[in-house]
């Protein structure tokens, strides 16, 4: 049995399956729409499930994959709670900021789950991860997915699109702003991406949901040349109880380039060195995280009450009810009772006033290039996604 989609993505759609009797959580299908079931898109869906087996133990969890003549499909956990972003627009729209303890323990479990990366990066695309790819579910644990949480092939391109002789292998724009300098520049990804990858999302985190360099509508040029320059956007210190220690230590985690950390370790070292107090416990955390994004939480479970696919038992959220229906409305009120006065959190500082870019003059077309010589054929390079964007801007 399943129910209506969730998501219907470019190459995939999402669909609510019946619970499994060894699983005792919500599944989802995602499945590749008929047209797009082409060789090439079944061996990049079957890798992609290979490396979502070692994400780590706090990846979103993959009953089982089958790519082949008669099925192209995942089954996967389905992830209830709320995601990265969720959190971020909260957090932007509120005027608050996390309180350092619960902005401790966050950190750390972004850290953990970006140790793994480097090892599973390609040589030929880095894996998509955005803040729709990190959330907090509802039985009070992080999740992590190899693209959103809940559709996993969301910014996957489609063969005839790829293969399409005038695509310049452009990522949806918000990919853009959580990938490494090397791979904006088509370069092989180092240990010392993985750490802007993970700075970025800590500074989201901590400006009160605010990306470094990513700006409105239609900025995205404006947004990568703020990137490319390391000029932030909103200033870390928006947040009220930040030390210059610790700032300083962020800032250097999202730089383009120059004095970067050189590993995740060395990262998360002087970040430990740097905190100035304790971690918040995990029941702490998902009740500040919980009480920020209640409206959204609330919208999961509206939509989970008209779903008959769930399971009797849950692991980590309800071990034993009458029905589903019976284990939303306890938990309901558990997640209730827990709610906390968001007037006890602290208030992000004044945002700084706009700065207007200024104008950067464009550049000369190059002279032109003689043809190569026969006896020298010169191999096609592709260019970065950095110069195609930016090729305007004079350097």
């Amino acid at each position: 049995m399943i129910g209506a989609p969730l998501h219907t993505g470019l190459v995939s759609e999402v669909i609510p399956v019946a619970p499994r009797a060894d699983v005792r959580a919500p599944l989802v299908m995602e499945r590749l729409l008929p047209t797009q079931r082409a060789p090439e898109m079944l061996d990049e869906a079957a890798a992609l499930g290979e490396l979502a087996r070692r994400l780590g133990p706090n990846a979103q969890r993959l009953i089982s994959a089958d790519f082949g003549a008669f099925d192209a499909q995942f089954i996967y956990e389905r992830f209830v709670g709320v995601t990265y972003r969720e959190l971020s627009l909260a957090l932007r729209t509120s005027g608050h900021v996390l309180p350092m303890d619960v902005l401790r323990t966050i950190a750390t479990t972004v850290l953990e789950g970006f140790a793994p990366l480097h090892a599973l990066t390609r040589p030929d695309r880095p894996l998509l991860l955005t803040d729709r790819s990190v959330g907090l579910a509802i039985d009070g644990r992080w999740r992590f997915a190899i693209g959103a949480l809940n559709h996993w092939l969301t910014d996957v391109v489609p063969p005839q699109i790829a293969n399409d002789p005038e695509y310049d292998g452009q990522v949806s724009p918000d990919s853009i702003f959580f990938l490494s300098p090397e791979a904006i520049a088509a370069r092989p990804e180092t240990a010392a991406s993985v750490v802007t990858r993970a700075g970025l999302f800590l500074w989201q985190l901590t400006c009160g949901g605010f990306h470094p360099y990513r700006g409105g509508r239609f900025e995205t040029l404006a947004s990568l040349t703020r990137y490319t320059q390391t000029h932030v956007r909103v200033p870390v210190e928006v947040h009220p109880q930040l030390t210059p220690a610790l700032a300083d230590i962020l800032l250097r985690g999202v730089r383009f380039g120059g004095d970067r950390y050189p590993s995740l370790d060395a990262f998360r070292d002087a970040l430990e060195a740097a905190w100035p107090e304790p971690a918040a416990s995990a029941q702490r955390t998902f009740d500040v995280v919980t009480s920020l994004t209640w409206t959204a939480m609330q919208k999961q479970l509206h939509a989970l009450r008209k779903e008959p696919l769930l399971p009797i038992r849950w692991d980590g959220v309800w071990s034993a009810s009458r029905t589903p229906e019976e284990g939303l409305a306890v938990l309901e009120d558990q997640l209730i009772e827990r709610l906390v006065e968001l007037t006890r959190l602290p208030l992000r500082a004044e945002l700084p006033e706009p700065v207007l870019e200024p104008e950067l003059p464009r550049a000369e077309p190059p002279p032109p290039t003689p043809p190569p010589s026969p006896q020298h054929p010169v191999a096609p390079r592709r260019a970065g996604l950095l110069a195609r964007l930016l090729s305007f801007f004079g350097r």
